[in-house]
């Protein structure tokens, strides 16, 4: 269980974040349900969504229609607000030494979404993506604080999820697993401009990313690769609700631990940021720490689960908020179900 580490801290440049369309509340989310699959499954989703606590939600997808496109698309929204990070940092596209992206909903499996949003941005330089969920941004700080600590230059990274459109409303589809995807998930995206260490700019220090998921199953997955498409089936969300239950707190003990191997304590920090993959996440956090559910961020309660996009658009709308005064620090907690990743970093305002 050993966690990693990176040497370099960097330098928060920018930051932005785009949330589609209008809010969707579970009401109309049900609704729509029930008109395509009938009263007993919009009941059953109903259920599921009081036991989450999620109450709204952005969609990309069309909910008067059983399958829908994502309208904008994953590579619309992510030049969204990779513009506007690079307009808050003062930047120029140009500028970039490379540019990183992370989902696990992709606008098309290959090319990845880093190269569609490159030609979207006019960029001419290198990119890179990985496909992963809820601590794609731990990884991609991590290649980014070593990018930017050998070259000097600033980089970026997108996180972007547009899963809503991997759900059908057709009761051959559904499944309790599917319902869980349904109520629980958001779309949204979100973007960051990095740059070396500069003690005058805002700083993200003590990146840590772990795992413990060897030889465990997955809790939390999405099929249609390789190893699925002979069934000729729509790609869809796999929820292994009790094994999450299982392991999900000990991701986040294990993100604590590693901030106070770094000699940090709970009076440190203005806020703690955790992943919200339900809206509970305050009052359950609070409680295991010990602390006023006020200094929890919980956003998934309005806007859902927003996996490889969740840390970014949190952190995101904290700053932008105006809440933190110069001096504050912020305790992220990622987690990742898929295969049992934690990961996350310090944020120093200024």
């Amino acid at each position: 269980m050993a966690v990693k580490f990176a040497q370099h801290d960097l330098s928060l440049l920018g930051i932005s974040h785009q949330l589609p369309n209008a809010n969707i509340n579970n009401e109309a989310l049900l609704n729509a349900l029930s008109q395509q699959c009938g009263r007993l499954t919009a009941r059953k989703a109903k259920t599921i969504a009081k036991r989450l606590g999620i109450e709204g939600r952005h969609l990309v997808r069309d909910l008067s229609t059983p399958t829908s496109s994502t309208s904008p698309s994953s590579i619309e929204l992510s030049q969204q607000v990779l513009t506007q990070a690079l307009v808050n940092a003062n930047l120029d596209i140009e500028a970039l030494d490379y540019l990183l992206s992370h989902t696990c909903t992709p606008h098309t499996q290959v090319p990845p979404n880093a190269a569609w949003l490159a030609d979207a941005m006019a960029f001419h330089g290198p990119y890179l993506e990985l496909r992963q969920a809820c601590t794609g941004f731990a990884n991609g700080l991590q290649i980014a604080s070593a990018f930017c600590a050998v070259n000097q230059q600033p980089v970026s990274i997108v996180g972007v999820e547009t899963g809503s459109v991997y759900f059908d409303m057709d009761n051959d589809f559904i499944d309790t697993e599917q319902l869980v995807n349904y109520v629980q998930m958001g779309d949204g995206a979100a973007a960051v401009v990095l740059g070396p260490q500069d003690e005058q700019a805002a700083k993200i220090s003590d990146i840590y990313l772990g795992q413990i998921g060897h030889q465990k199953p997955p809790g939390f997955y999405l099929d249609g690769g390789a190893n699925d498409v002979g069934t000729k089936q729509m790609a869809r969300f796999h929820h292994n609700t009790q094994a999450v239950r299982e392991q999900g707190s000990q991701l986040f003990e294990l993100g604590w631990q590693a901030l106070q191997s770094r000699g940090y304590q709970l009076d440190d920090f203005a806020y703690i940021l955790p992943h919200q993959a339900n809206g509970h996440i305050d009052v359950l956090m609070a409680k295991a720490l010990g602390i006023s559910p006020e200094r929890v961020i919980n956003d998934a309660k309005h806007l859902g689960n927003l996996g490889s996009a969740a840390i970014w658009v949190s952190l995101s709308r904290l700053i932008h908020s105006g809440r933190l005064k110069s001096g504050d620090k912020v305790a992220v907690l990622g987690a990742e179900a898929t295969k049992y990743l934690y990961g996350g970093f310090v944020y120093h305002h200024v």
